[in-house]
């Protein structure tokens, strides 16, 4: 009789079944069944797997087999299987020389992604080290010792500043295809650790917890930011760069005009607008000069995201708040004179909440071409002398700074206030024409405070790693796109009837559409095909055999205590 994944033999012995588990699984098995993984029997690749007959006859003889390979005899056997995917065990009871039962059973085997905190210590180090080996070892030797699957922590970089720091438009953030390159990327990540660890998975970090337990001052007290783990998320020195534990003095390439088509004006390997020359990994917990009130989104942010009923509204709830405001509370920004400028009788919250824009809106002004940066800088040129900017009084293109920016799409979404801190309500009218004086105002200080804003947007400043285009830089990049991916996995287990999983095709950018091509391949299969992000979409469903890992569990039970319903169902 076949019954999902098992397919049992008549039995004198009834019940007769098969239990699988191993050192993490044998107290916190992976979360299967409604409205969760739909596989019975799980285990991981590489790890020790005991399995053990359940129901046994205690006079009986048992022969186990996997994939028509005899791997051992009697009640319990410890296995480690190498195939992701599908693999048959059949399990036979003899008993006075005759079979007496027999049970067939497939068994899912995938790598099983953990919380950070509940990886075992030797896991997590083996973790670290692998993330150390690619960040010294070039890809081409790491090839040559562990196969095609190594990449570089170069590599990643170059291929995500590729696509997130081009001038024309961001081919990987502000859009659906967010998710699916961000999610595709950690797994080819994951597979260049496994070169080297084959039996690990790679962790991710549910940033909810520091914030539902910590407030914005002291989050970075977590644990995780030890000098063992993360490293400091605020360095105190100059450089604001690690300089003790495992991750201190993280490179970031230098001359790297060779290896990467796009530097800053430095030859450093960061974003363009970034004109940062420091070699090392930044971090700071400013954000243009304000101590940064901002903590990581928590269970709110992750609620709303469940309770999305369209594929358009879910992306753009990952991409945005439920993507934790790790990337700027973890990178910050410095060498900006914002905050100098700023009368101190004017600083409450609409000062912060437009230095939490400064980076993004300034980066708008890049691309459209008014902030231009040096070509080239040597290293012992001090900083001063190598910044990006837009010159108001060297500009000649004879455009007012309410018309630029209008025209770069910035008065649509900035907020920016007077000079007694008062939020700007509206720039333009009914009629979506932008007003030359603003309602309220004359037409002085309207155009004082067009011309601040244009001002204040005009140097990009210094910006930490983890906030701009080679973010991939920092190891909390690594930890924190599986977090986001976990709740994807969450929502699309869940009953789908009243989920929408039209991917719109109207983006103007290049890689947010179904049709367009991300740069993976082989991830899924040896086809040396690149993949579509309507392939991507479907190779990375939770369910299908392809997809080579799942996640330990879907329990946000700090969440629950603050109230929120944390079902998939609705």
């Amino acid at each position: 009789a076949v019954g999902g994944d098992v397919l049992v033999v008549p039995s004198t012995v009834d019940g007769l079944d098969i239990s699988l588990y191993n050192d993490y699984t044998k107290t916190t098995p992976v979360q299967t069944g409604d409205n969760a993984y739909p596989w019975s029997y799980v285990a991981e690749p590489y790890v020790a797997t005991t399995m053990e007959a359940q129901n046994a006859d205690s006079e009986a003889w048992y022969k186990w087999t996997v994939e028509g390979h005899t791997q051992g005899y009697g009640q319990s056997i410890d296995v480690a299987f190498t195939s992701v995917g599908w693999n048959n065990v059949l399990l036979t009871e003899k008993k006075n020389g005759k079979v007496t039962s027999s049970v067939a059973i497939k068994v899912m085997v995938k790598y099983v992604r953990r919380e950070i905190r509940s990886m075992t210590d030797l896991d997590r180090e083996r973790f670290f080290q692998a993330i150390s080996i690619m960040s010294v070892v070039p890809t081409e030797t790491g090839q040559g010792i562990w196969g095609s699957k190594y990449k570089s922590k170069d590599y990643f970089n170059r291929v995500h500043l590729y696509y997130g720091g081009t001038a024309d438009c961001d081919h990987w953030h502000q859009g659906a295809g967010f998710v699916t390159s961000h999610v595709a990327l950690t797994l080819e990540f994951e597979q260049g650790i496994q070169s080297i660890y084959p039996s690990l998975s790679m962790p991710y970090w549910d940033f909810t917890m520091e914030s539902t337990f910590y407030g914005a001052n002291d989050w970075r007290d977590s644990s995780v930011f030890a000098e063992s783990w993360f490293g400091t998320a605020s360095p105190d020195n100059d450089l604001h760069t690690v300089t003790t534990g495992r991750f201190a003095f993280t490179t970031a390439m230098t001359d790297a005009r060779d290896f990467s088509a796009i530097v800053n004006s430095y030859g450093v390997l960061r974003a363009p607008w970034n004109n940062d020359p420091t070699p090392f990994m930044t971090r700071h917990d400013h954000v243009y000069g304000y101590m940064n009130n901002m903590k990581p989104s928590g269970c709110k942010e992750y609620y709303i995201a469940l309770r999305k009923s369209t594929w358009m509204s879910m992306s753009k709830q990952l991409n945005s708040a439920a993507h934790g405001h790790i990337h700027e509370t973890v990178g910050g920004s410095w060498n900006h004179y914002y905050a100098d400028r700023i009368k101190s009788t004017t600083v409450g919250p609409a000062v912060l909440t437009f230095a939490h824009e400064i980076q993004a809106l300034s980066k708008e002004l890049w691309r459209a071409g008014y902030i231009a940066c040096p070509d080239t800088c040597s290293m012992d040129t001090a900083w001063e002398d190598c910044q990006c900017e837009f010159d108001a009084g060297s500009y000649k293109g004879g455009k007012t700074s309410y018309e630029i920016l209008d025209e770069v799409g910035i008065l649509a979404q900035v907020d920016y206030y007077d000079e007694e801190g008062h939020k700007i309500n509206s720039y333009y009218d009914a009629n979506g024409t932008v007003y030359y004086t603003l309602p309220g105002y004359t037409e002085e200080a309207s155009k004082h405070i067009y011309d601040e804003l244009l001002e204040m947007l005009a140097v990009p400043g210094h910006i930490g790693d983890m906030f701009q285009a080679t973010s991939s830089n920092d190891i909390t990049f690594w930890v924190l796109h599986g977090t986001v991916d976990r709740l994807w996995h969450y929502k699309r287990l869940g009953p789908t009837d009243n989920y929408d999983e039209t991917w719109d095709p109207y983006h103007t950018c290049y890689g947010h559409n179904p049709s367009n091509f991300q740069p993976f391949k082989n991830i899924f299969d040896s086809n040396d095909n690149y993949y579509t992000n309507a392939e991507l979409y479907e190779n990375l469903r939770p369910d299908k055999p392809v997809l080579q890992y799942m996640y330990d569990s879907f329990d946000w039970p700090h969440c629950e205590l603050l109230g929120y319903d944390m079902s998939n169902e609705w």
